[in-house]
C-alpha cells in the first residue's frame, strides 16, 4: 500500500512538473499572444543591477555601471524558461529638470550674436522604476517576453555623464545587451562586486522607444552588437544636427523655443548629485556649449559625431520606423533618411508614418509581428509586408504601398508671380525678372503674416483652386535668389493649403500647414561655413521641405509663404531686415503623384 501510495506522489509530481514545462509562449496568425500563465502581475520577478561597461565617460578613474531593472515570468526561475527581450533605454526614467523658460537660450538677439547666459535647470532623481516599465510590462511579459530598461549615462541611478548622441551613449545598451547575451558582467549594486547573469535569455534582443528613447535604439543598432536582432525607433532623432539646426540656420525643435544640446543635457543630467559639478564642467561647458556654436549654426565635427547615418555601416538590427509628418519636434525627415540607407544596406527594414504630432507608435499588431519574427522566430511573413505604410487617419485607415516616396510621384515645378503688394500667384510658368521685398519682424506669427495687413513683412503666393485632389509624397525643394539688407538674416518658408471661402480670423495654423522649411543665407555654399552676406547681393539656395505625403483635397488652394524670422522656431532678431527676392529665379518642386 505505501509503495502504491509512494508511486501516485511520484507520478503526480512528475505529471505537474511535466505539465509546467509545457508553459511556453503561444503564436497566432504570426502573432504572440497572451499566455495566462504569464498573466500574473504579482507573480512576475522584478529585479534591479547594475552592467558594467567598458568605458569611464565621467573621467573618475572608474568605469561606468548602468542601472538596470527588468521584469519576468515566474516560469524563468521554476521551470528553467528562456525567452527574448524587449530592451527600452532612456534617460527620462529617473526624473528631469524643470522647464522654465529661464532654463532656455534667450533667442532676443542679432543673428551671429552671442546670446545672453541663461539658468540651468537640476534634474531630480526620483524611483528607480519607470512608470512607462507599468504599460509596457502589462503588453509583452503577458506574451512571453521579458522587458528590460536603463538608464543612459549620468542618467538616474547610472554612472557616468549624458553627452546627447555622444559615442558613450552608443556603447552603454550595448554592453546590456552583451550582459543578455553572456558577454558582460552584471552587478548586485552599483559599487559592489556579487555578480548576477542573465540565465533567462534567449540572447535574442529588440529594443523600442520613442523620442530619445527610439534615438538610442538607432544608437544601440550602429555598434552592431551581437543580439540585438530588430528595433522600432519612434520618431527618433538621427541626426542631432537637423534637430537644432536648419540648413545652416540656428531653430528650436518646435515648442521649445531656445533649446540646444546644452539645456538637454540639464534637463536629463539626474545622476548622481555629487557628481554634477564635475560632469557640468567637464562635458556640457568643455564640449555642448561650444561645440553647438549658436553663433554661426554651421555643421562641424561635433555635430558629424552626433549623426547616425554616417556610423550605420556594422548595423544589422531589422528597423520598423515609426514617425508622424506632423511632428515638429523631431521632423520627419530624421526617420525617412535612417530608413533609406536601411534599405540601400540591404536590411529588414519598414516604414510606418502617420499624420499626427510627437510620439505616435504604429498598431500594436505590427510590433507584435515584427519582434515575433525576429525574437521568437516564428516564420509569420512579416518581412514580406509592404515596405512603407501611410496612414491618412486613424489607425483603421492605413494603407500599404510599395515604398516611400510613392513611385509615382514626379517633381511638379511651380513658379511665383507677383500681383499685388507682396502677394502673387503659383504657376507652371516662369515668371519675369521681378523683385519683391519683405520686411522683417519677428513679433508676429505665421499665421499673422497671412492677412493682408501685414503684407510688407512676408510674400504670399497662391495657387489655382484645386480642380482634382493633389497627392505629394515624397521631399518637395525650394530654391529662392534672396538678398538681404544685413550680414545675417533668417529666411522661413511655409506650404499651406486652404478650403474655398475660408474665414482668415477663424482659422489655425495646424489646420492648414502643408509643410515648412528654414535657411541661413550665409550658408549658400557650403553647410560647413556660412558667409556674410553682402547687401545688396544676390544669393542663391537650394533647401528641401520635410519628407511629407497627403492628399490636399479637391477645391483648396495652395500657398507659398516666404518671410524672415520665424516667431516659433528661430532666433527673433529686431525687426528691420530686408529681404528681396528674384522671382525670376525663385520655383518650388513639389514630389506630386501624376
Amino acid at each position: 500500500m505505501m509503495k502504491k501510495l509512494l508511486y501516485l506522489t511520484l507520478g503526480l509530481t512528475l505529471l505537474t512538473k511535466l505539465h509546467a514545462q509545457q508553459v511556453k509562449p503561444i503564436f497566432k496568425e504570426g502573432q504572440a499572444q497572451i499566455v495566462p500563465e504569464f498573466s500574473t502581475p504579482s507573480e512576475w520577478i522584478k529585479e534591479e543591477l547594475w552592467v558594467q561597461t567598458n568605458f569611464d565617460s565621467d573621467a573618475n578613474g572608474k568605469l561606468d555601471r548602468m542601472h538596470v531593472f527588468l521584469t519576468r515570468p515566474l516560469q524563468t526561475n521554476t521551470q528553467g524558461l528562456k525567452l527574448p527581450v524587449i530592451y527600452m533605454s532612456s534617460p527620462y526614467f529617473a526624473g528631469t529638470g524643470g522647464d522654465s523658460k529661464s532654463f532656455f537660450w534667450d533667442v532676443k538677439h542679432e543673428i551671429g550674436q552671442t546670446p545672453p547666459p541663461h539658468e540651468h535647470a537640476v534634474a531630480k532623481r526620483k524611483e528607480n522604476r519607470p512608470l512607462d516599465a507599468y504599460f509596457q510590462d502589462l503588453t509583452w511579459v503577458k506574451r512571453g517576453y521579458i522587458t528590460v530598461y536603463s538608464s543612459s549615462p549620468g542618467t538616474g541611478f547610472s554612472d557616468g555623464v549624458p553627452t546627447i548622441g555622444g559615442e558613450n551613449e552608443k556603447l552603454a545598451p550595448a554592453a546590456v545587451i552583451d550582459w543578455l547575451c553572456g558577454r558582460a558582467t552584471g552587478y548586485t549594486t552599483r559599487t559592489g562586486m556579487d555578480t548576477v547573469s542573465a540565465f533567462w535569455s534567449t540572447g535574442k534582443v529588440g529594443m523600442m522607444g520613442t523620442s530619445y528613447n527610439g534615438t538610442l535604439c538607432l544608437a544601440a543598432a550602429c555598434t552592431g552588437v551581437k543580439g540585438l536582432e530588430a528595433i522600432i525607433p519612434n520618431a527618433p532623432v538621427s541626426s542631432w544636427y537637423l534637430y537644432y539646426r536648419s540648413n545652416g540656420l540656428v531653430r528650436s525643435p518646435g515648442g521649445y523655443l531656445g533649446e540646444d544640446t546644452d539645456i538637454l543635457y540639464d534637463f536629463v543630467h539626474s545622476g548622481d548629485p555629487q557628481n554634477r559639478a564635475h560632469n557640468d564642467a567637464i562635458v556640457r561647458d568643455k564640449i555642448l556649449v561650444p561645440g553647438q556654436d549658436r553663433i554661426t549654426g554651421d555643421y562641424n565635427d561635433f555635430w558629424a559625431s552626433r549623426d547616425y547615418l554616417s556610423q550605420m555601416d556594422s548595423m544589422k538590427a531589422a528597423l520598423f520606423m515609426c514617425h508622424g509628418f506632423e511632428d515638429w519636434n523631431v521632423m520627419a525627415e530624421h526617420s525617412f533618411r535612417f530608413y533609406e540607407q536601411a534599405k540601400k544596406m540591404g536590411l529588414p527594414a519598414k516604414i510606418y508614418y502617420n499624420q499626427l504630432g510627437h510620439g505616435y507608435p504604429p498598431p500594436l499588431w505590427m510590433m507584435n509581428k515584427w519582434f515575433t519574427k525576429y525574437l521568437h522566430g516564428v516564420n509569420n511573413g512579416v518581412e514580406r509586408l509592404a515596405d512603407a505604410w501611410i496612414v491618412p487617419k486613424g489607425e483603421e485607415d492605413a494603407h500599404p504601398q510599395s515604398a516611400f516616396p510613392d513611385p509615382k510621384a514626379k517633381a511638379l515645378r511651380l513658379y511665383p508671380q507677383s500681383t499685388t503688394v507682396n502677394t502673387g500667384t503659383l504657376t507652371t510658368i516662369k515668371g519675369e525678372a521681378k523683385s519683391l521685398t519683405l520686411t522683417d519682424d519677428a513679433s508676429l506669427t505665421a499665421l499673422q503674416l497671412i492677412s493682408p495687413k501685414n503684407a510688407n513683412n512676408r510674400l504670399l503666393f497662391w495657387g489655382k483652386s484645386l480642380e482634382q485632389p493633389l497627392h505629394l509624397s515624397g521631399t518637395s525643394r525650394i530654391h529662392v535668389q534672396v538678398a538681404s539688407s544685413k550680414a545675417a538674416a533668417n529666411l522661413s518658408v511655409y506650404l499651406i493649403a486652404v478650403p474655398q471661402n475660408y474665414d482668415p480670423k477663424k482659422i489655425k495654423m495646424e489646420d492648414i500647414l502643408v509643410n515648412r522649411a528654414w535657411a541661413d543665407p550665409q550658408n549658400y555654399s557650403s553647410l560647413e561655413k556660412g558667409e556674410a552676406l553682402q547687401p545688396g547681393k544676390f544669393y542663391d539656395l537650394t533647401f528641401n521641405f520635410q519628407p511629407d505625403d497627403q492628399v490636399i483635397p479637391r477645391g483648396y488652394q495652395l500657398g507659398l509663404l516666404i518671410f524672415s524670422s520665424d516667431k516659433e522656431f528661430t532666433l527673433q532678431p529686431k525687426k528691420g531686415t530686408q529681404l528681396t527676392l528674384n522671382l525670376g529665379e525663385t520655383w518650388i518642386e513639389l514630389m506630386a503623384v501624376q
